[in-house]
């Protein structure tokens, strides 16, 4: 245990200096905010905070002012979270501040749960049993599996409908758990196809491949054997904070509370979420068990959002799987425009006129918004579905609205998995922009993934400029640099589209070769051999191709962009507007949330796994949007009574035909 300082009126005032906030920003003009009390809380708390409450810049002034008093030269805080919004959030606001710095450096450690698991853990425990680490990287991992395992095998697993996600072990005598099999049936574990399955699981270990899960086995292997390591942990870090904690999966949950908590001597831990945004769990699986969040007794809740105002919370939080009853304290235009109460709309279309949808959206955007907000506002139209394309069932998925739509380069930081995709995408950007650098840029980016996957131990990464970054790297080394400028002439100038045959016999050894020169090793792994692997790149029609799918309108002026992607990319995001648009698993998404809609239902308690998954996904889509919400639904989707109720709750619904807008409420 570790004695935290007091947090004083003027260490808030600090924070709100330093961070560029008004003086109230977390005592709120009364004092009563309940920000205020997480801020001063130094003992073991639940945060559960709303969407746009504010919550990652609460933990990064918390940790500014613990920074500015901490005073324990070997002892440090540590953070985590399933991204690194955290980190960025410190680099961006306090990167100029001796306190920015301390938190970024030893003893503290801030990045994300499974660098934390790998750094401390994992990885250790398997180099000292002389396991070289070839990649920690899911789709590497699962395909080099798939490939080893014996084709009938394959062929028994595709007819029974089971995918190359079911090659994933959960402890360390590689137990696959139940798969499904026959009528209501599971394999057997002593049958050859499990038998076999499990064989390239235990190959893959040898081969130095690993799913990033599966490094929560290893260090589970490694607690169980040296039990002590726990204390060596706790004395290093008396304190933990959690960000975004409702995304811990179960073997998540189970370790960091072993490690932190369980049994005596547990660290002081304050945990930073909202159960009602937990939307990467799978199906049938209701958030983590052993440690799950919030709890009560030690829970604060802050259900006051900056982010829009009482219209759109009154609108979305009969979503939350438990509602906080949220408090609108947004939506206001950048100019001082007023809420847009009475605005939000709900678009409803038939088969026919799916792919106007997206278009009337914009119309109704230049509607509602000042030359201001178009030019400057961020509008965007996600979806819960947009890797799958079918026929049956529209909408479908994202490409049923915008048939250009382009799943692989939808999320935060998409990532090919070959050179030659890296290359695709590279010319993709190199024909929207008319510009030969971001060709060259992605070029670059796909040889540090090719160096990294030689020698996952070199501290090699991407930069925010690569090309430099590779050429400063090769600096030394004459020949390999005149080879890698060579590689920029042939395929970013002259945008060469390579044949099999050229790649195989020439160009794939020589960008082995700079692989090796960057990453200093002597031979290439299979992980790297995948990656340099050919793989067929179809045509790149600048015409119909959309940079980062973003769609842009300039029929009129100012231009408008909507970007278009998943929920899930959008997640932590603030948008002018949002249109959430109808997807379809198992049903239609937001036709199966009608009750919910029409405030006839409010919760998810009691219902089913995949209805409470459907609540998450759609409240955090519903509640991106500061000014304006829209939902697009099936023409079928409500009768007249029921559009009359939801004109009652505040929508608007229009009709969606080939002339256009048609309003009916």
């Amino acid at each position: 245990m570790i004695e935290l300082p007091e947090i004083t009126d003027q260490d808030v005032q600090w924070a709100c200096k330093v961070l560029g906030l008004p003086e109230t920003a977390f005592s709120g003009a009364d004092g009563a905010d309940p920000r205020l009390g997480v801020l001063r809380e130094n003992e073991t708390l639940d945060v559960e905070a709303c969407p746009g409450s504010g919550k990652t810049t609460l933990l990064v002034a918390k940790l500014a002012i613990l920074a500015l008093h901490w005073n324990v030269a070997e002892r440090g805080i540590c953070v985590l979270s399933h991204t690194n919004a955290a980190r960025r959030e410190i680099e961006k606001k306090l990167g100029a501040t001796p306190e920015g710095q301390r938190l970024l450096s030893y003893p503290h450690y801030v990045g994300t749960i499974h660098g934390f698991v790998n750094e401390y853990l994992a990885l250790p425990w398997l180099r000292s049993k002389d396991i070289t680490i070839e990649a920690v990287d899911d789709d590497i991992c699962l395909n080099w599996r798939w490939r080893k395992l014996p084709f009938a095998t394959r062929r028994a697993l595709e007819q029974r409908r089971e995918s190359i996600h079911r090659l994933r072990y959960r402890d360390c005598d590689f137990d696959l758990g139940d798969i499904p099999w026959g009528r209501g049936g599971v394999l057997g574990r002593a049958s050859e196809t499990y038998q076999n399955m499990q064989g390239v699981c235990r190959d893959s270990l040898e081969a130095g491949l690993f799913c990033h899960d599966e490094m929560f086995v290893w260090a589970s292997d490694l607690l169980d054997r040296h039990p002590e390591v726990v204390r060596h942990l706790r004395q290093r870090f008396p304190l933990l904070l959690i960000d975004e904690v409702q995304d811990n999966s179960e073997s998540q949950s189970r370790l960091l509370q072993r490690i932190f908590m369980a049994g005596d001597h547990a660290v002081t831990r304050q945990r930073f979420g909202d159960q009602n945004q937990a939307i990467y769990a799978y199906d049938g699986q209701d958030g983590a068990a052993t440690d799950s969040f919030p709890i009560e007794a030690i829970k604060r809740t802050i259900p006051n959002s900056y982010r829009f105002g009482n219209s759109i919370a009154a609108l979305a939080n009969p979503l939350g799987v438990s509602p906080h009853g949220l408090v609108g304290q947004g939506g206001i235009g950048r100019n001082g425009e007023p809420e847009l109460v009475g605005r939000h709309a709900i678009f409803l279309v038939d088969d026919d006129n799916v792919e106007r949808v997206i278009d009337e959206y914009v119309v109704y955007l230049r509607q509602e918004f000042g030359a201001a907000e178009l030019s400057s506002g961020d509008f965007t139209a996600v979806g819960a579905v947009h890797r799958t394309h079918k026929d049956d069932n529209p909408p479908y998925s994202i490409k049923h609205y915008w048939p250009e739509y382009d799943p692989e380069i939808s999320g935060a930081e998409p990532r090919p998995n070959t050179l030659l995709q890296y290359l695709a995408a590279g010319r993709r950007l190199a024909d929207l922009s008319g510009e030969t650098s971001d060709l060259v840029e992605k070029l670059a980016q796909g040889l540090l993934r090719l160096a990294w996957l030689m020698s996952p131990e070199a501290a090699i990464g991407t930069r925010k400029r690569n090309h430099r970054y590779v050429m400063e790297l090769l600096e030394g080394n004459t020949d390999a640099l005149q080879t890698y400028l060579s590689m920029v002439r042939i395929f970013a100038v002259s945008r060469l589209v390579p044949i099999q045959d050229r790649w195989d016999a020439e160009y794939k050894q020589l960008f082995e070769e700079l692989g090796r020169v960057l990453s200093a090793a002597d031979v290439t792994p299979a992980a790297a051999n995948e990656f340099l692997a050919w793989s067929e790149i179809g045509a790149v029609d600048a015409t119909k191709a959309k940079r980062n799918n973003v769609l842009r309108d300039a029929t009129q002026d100012p231009a408008i962009k909507v970007r278009v992607g998943s929920i899930h990319s959008v997640k932590g995001e603030t948008h002018t507007a949002t249109l959430v648009l109808e997807t379809f698993y198992y049903a239609h998404h937001l036709n199966a949330l009608k009750l919910w809609l029409l405030g006839q239902a409010q919760g998810g308690n009691g219902r089913s796994d995949r209805i409470k998954q459907r609540l998450r996904l759609h409240y955090v889509a519903m509640t991106r949007a500061a000014r304006l919400l829209c939902l697009a639904m099936r023409s079928d989707a409500f009768n007249d009574a029921e559009i009359g109720i939801l004109r009652e709750k505040g929508w608007r619904v229009a009709r969606i035909t080939t002339d256009g807008i048609n309003w009916v409420g």
